[in-house]
């Protein structure tokens, strides 16, 4: 699975980590408690996991493009918006080029 960084305008800022401890800390909290990465939630081997089972968002992160992993200025609060707690359903990812059949609103 590919990259694709979530559209349109995001809260707060994107917040890169200033050294790897400051990185890993964050790994460990919020990556360790989300459902998108079997590796780093239950302690899977990640040769293991198919790629649905891995987060594209970590590997963006290494490269300084994870727009997902935000902070806000005012409460100082880092957080990932595309987090799912952990045994959570992933939402499936929408098209923006199919209209919804049904009326949902998106």
């Amino acid at each position: 699975m590919s990259y694709i960084p979530t559209p349109g305008l995001l809260p707060g800022r994107q917040w890169v980590p200033s050294n790897g401890t400051e990185g890993y800390s964050f790994l460990e909290d919020a990556c360790g408690n989300c459902a998108r990465d079997k590796a780093m939630s239950e302690g899977a081997d990640l040769e293991d996991c198919d790629d649905n089972q891995k987060c594209e968002i970590i590997a963006a992160s290494f490269r300084g493009e994870a727009v997902e992993w935000r902070i806000d200025d005012e409460k100082g609060e880092v957080h990932c918006i595309s987090f799912v707690e952990k045994g959570q359903p992933i939402p499936a990812p929408r098209c923006p080029n199919t209209p919804d059949l049904f009326g949902a609103q998106s």
